[in-house]
C-alpha cells in the first residue's frame, strides 16, 4: 500500500480530528498546564511495534514510553511558554548508552532553555544515570543507590565447557580482531582481542567521565576519584556531588508544588495530544523510518528480536518506488548476523539511495552486518560517541558433536556422493582440505565485505582494510577513522533530512512505517527462547549454533553487549 492510498482514511477522519482538536484547545484554554511529568522506564524503543497476544497480556512486558515520543514531548516543552517544569520519574532502564545519550541531550536542551528539569531515581545504573545527567536536579530516595562504578567488559570463554560435553568449535574468522570464535575455541583472550576490548572500555570510560564532569560541574580527575569509590548509597552520592537531593518522590512533589505555581501537571500522552499547536504548520513531508533491530538473518523478521532480509528488501524497494516518500531514515541497532542477508539488504538500500535521500542513524550497536547495511554510498551516517560499530570481518565454520553423540549413545552414519558431501555435517570434523576450502571462502567473503564498504564510503579497499579486520570501534573512534560522518542521534538524522530536502529547520515530517512493520492479524504467539531459562554461558552456544545452521558465513559482532 502506498502512502497516497494510506491518506484516504486520514482524509475521511479529518472532521472527527477537527472536533477533537477543538475540544483539546478548549481544555487547554480553560485549565492550562505548567508541568510535564514523565515516567520513563524500559528499553526505550524508537517507536511502538507489533506486540504478540501474550506480551500484550503480560504485566512484565508493559511497554514504557518510546524514544520518539519522549524526544517530541521534550522538544515541544523546550519551546512551550506554559511549561515551567519537567518532572521525571526514572525507573529501570534496559537500554544502551547511545539511547541514553539521546534522551540526556533532549533533557539538557530543555534545561538550557531555562526550564527546570528534575529527575528522581530509585536505584540507578549506568544508563539511567547517563539520562539523569541532563537534568538540573537529580534526586534519590534515602534508601536508594547509584550503582555507577565505571565501565567494564566480561568475556566468556566456553571451550572448557564444550570440551566437557564433547562439542568442538571448528570456527575460523577473517580479520585480526574478528574474535567471536575465541569464545568457543580458546582458553584465554588473544592479545588482539584484549587490545580491542581495552580500547573500547577505555574510550567509553572517558566519555562517562567527561559527561559527569560537564553536567555535574566537576573536574575530570575528581570524577575518576569519585567513581573509584562507587557504588554509592544515596547520602554518599549527594555528599560527593553526583546527585543533588535525597528525598522521597512525594517529598519532591510537595516541594515543587510550592515552588511552581500553579502546579498543573500533564503526562506524556496528554501533553502530546494537547500541544499540537507547537508543531510547525505546513504540509508534513513523508519520511520513512526503517529499522534494523537485533540479529540479521535470512528469511522473515521476528518482530522485536531479529531482522529478516526477505521482508526488509521487499519493504525497502517499495519505499524506493513510492513517490510520496521523500526520504528514508535507516535506524540500525544490530550486532549483525548473516553475511548474505546483510549483503542483500545493503543492495536494496543502495537502490533507495539512488532514488531519494538516505540517512543512517546508528544506536547502541551497529557492527559487522549492522555496519554492512549502513555503508551505502551517498548516505550520511550518524552515530553516538558510545555506539559500538565497525567490526568489518567475517566468521564461518561449524560445531562438531561426534564426541557428544558417543557419550549419549547416538550413532549417525553418513552416506554421500561427492568429495565434500558431509562438509556441513555436525557429526564429523573438518579435514585439512575442508579447512583450506573454509579459509578460501572466508577470504572471498572478507574481500567482498571490504569492496562493498570501500564503495559505500567512497574510499579504497586498502583504507577500509586498515580500520577493518573485524575491529570494533566506539562511535567516537569510528568518526576519527572515517567510518561514520557525524556524531548524533535521531534528532540529528531528521535535521539532515530536512536539509537535504531543502526544508526549514523546523519543518514538520510525517514518519511512515514500512508495510512489513505494521501489526497484522492473527496475533502470533511468541516463544522467548533458550536465553530466558538458561544461564548466559549455556544459551550463547545455542544462539550461535542457530546462526550457523542456515548460514554460510557470518558478519557478527565478536561479543555480546548488555547495558543494565
Amino acid at each position: 500500500m502506498t502512502v497516497r492510498m494510506r491518506l484516504v482514511p486520514w482524509i475521511l477522519g479529518s472532521p472527527f480530528r477537527a472536533g477533537a482538536w477543538v475540544v483539546r484547545r478548549s481544555y487547554v484554554a480553560i485549565r492550562g498546564y505548567s508541568v510535564l511529568q514523565l515516567r520513563i522506564h524500559g528499553r526505550l524503543p524508537d517507536r511502538r511495534g507489533p506486540m504478540s497476544f501474550l506480551s500484550a497480556l503480560s504485566a512484565r512486558d508493559a511497554p514504557g514510553p518510546t524514544l520518539l515520543e519522549l524526544i517530541a514531548a521534550l522538544d515541544r516543552a523546550r519551546r512551550d511558554d506554559r511549561i515551567r517544569l519537567v518532572l521525571v520519574e526514572l525507573g529501570a532502564i534496559h537500554a544502551g548508552l547511545a539511547r541514553a545519550e539521546e534522551l540526556r541531550l533532549a533533557l539538557a536542551r530543555v534545561r538550557d532553555a531555562g526550564k527546570r528539569v528534575v529527575v528522581h531515581m530509585e536505584e540507578a545504573g549506568l544508563a539511567a544515570y547517563s539520562i539523569a545527567l541532563g537534568a538540573g536536579e537529580i534526586a534519590l530516595p534515602p534508601g536508594g543507590g547509584l550503582n555507577v562504578t565505571g565501565v567494564s567488559s566480561e568475556v566468556f570463554l566456553l571451550k572448557g565447557l564444550l570440551d566437557q560435553v564433547g562439542v568442538r568449535a571448528w570456527l575460523r574468522g577473517r580479520g585480526k580482531y574478528k574474535t567471536a570464535r575465541e569464545t568457543f575455541a580458546e582458553d584465554q583472550m588473544t592479545p588482539a582481542n584484549r587490545e580491542m576490548t581495552d580500547a573500547i572500555v577505555g574510550d567509553l570510560y572517558e566519555q562517562l567521565v567527561a559527561a559527569i564532569a560537564l553536567h555535574r560541574r566537576l573536574e575530570p580527575a575528581a570524577v575518576r576519584e569519585r567513581l573509584d569509590r562507587g557504588p554509592f548509597l544515596a547520602a554518599e552520592a549527594k555528599e560527593l556531588g553526583l546527585v543533588d537531593t535525597v528525598a522521597y518522590f512525594d517529598e519532591i512533589e510537595e516541594r515543587l508544588e510550592k515552588e511552581v505555581t500553579p502546579f498543573r501537571p500533564l503526562g506524556l500522552g496528554a501533553y502530546l495530544r494537547l500541544s499540537t499547536h507547537l508543531v510547525p504548520g505546513g504540509r508534513p513531508q513523508a519520511v520513512a523510518l526503517v529499522e534494523v533491530t537485533g540479529p540479521i538473518k535470512s528469511g522473515r523478521s521476528i518482530p522485536g528480536r531479529a531482522t529478516g532480509s526477505r521482508r526488509f528488501v521487499e519493504d525497502v524497494l517499495a519505499l524506493a518506488k513510492d513517490p510520496a516518500v521523500r526520504a528514508v531514515v535507516l535506524r540500525v541497532d544490530s550486532p549483525g548476523g548473516s553475511a548474505l542477508a546483510s549483503d542483500l539488504m545493503w543492495r536494496a538500500l543502495t537502490k533507495v539511495a539512488r532514488a531519494k535521500p538516505l540517512v543512517v542513524s546508528m544506536v547502541d550497536v551497529a557492527a559487522s552486518g549492522g555496519y554492512f547495511v549502513s555503508g551505502v554510498r551517498g548516505a550520511t551516517i550518524f552515530a553516538s560517541p558510545a555506539t559500538l560499530t565497525g567490526s568489518i570481518g567475517v566468521l564461518a565454520g561449524k560445531f562438531e558433536v561426534s564426541e557428544l553423540y558417543a557419550k549419549l549413545g547416538i550413532k549417525k552414519e553418513l552416506i554421500g556422493r561427492g568429495k565434500r558431501a558431509g562438509f556441513f555435517s555436525e557429526a564429523r570434523p573438518f579435514s585439512e582440505e575442508d579447512l583450506k576450502k573454509l579459509e578460501s571462502d572466508l577470504e572471498a567473503h572478507y574481500q567482498h565485505f571490504l569492496s562493498r564498504m570501500a564503495e559505500g564510503r567512497d574510499t579504497s579497499i586498502d583504507e577500509i582494510h586498515a580500520v577493518a579486520q573485524g575491529r570494533v570501534w566506539t562511535g567516537r573512534q569510528a568518526l576519527e577513522n572515517g567510518l561514520v560522518d557525524a556524531p548524533g542521534g535521531l534528532a540529528d538524522a531528521f535535521a539532515k533530512v530536512r536539509s537535504l530536502l531543502g526544508l526549514a529547520p523546523n519543518a514538520p515530517l510525517a514518519l511512515v512505517a514500512p508495510a512489513g512493520e505494521r501489526p497484522r492479524f492473527p496475533l502470533r504467539l511468541e516463544w522467548r527462547g533458550a536465553e530466558s531459562v538458561l544461564p548466559e554461558a549455556l544459551a550463547m552456544p545455542l544462539r550461535l549454533a542457530e546462526y550457523f545452521a542456515g548460514e554460510r558465513a557470518l558478519a557478527l559482532l565478536p561479543f555480546d553487549i548488555r547495558f543494565e
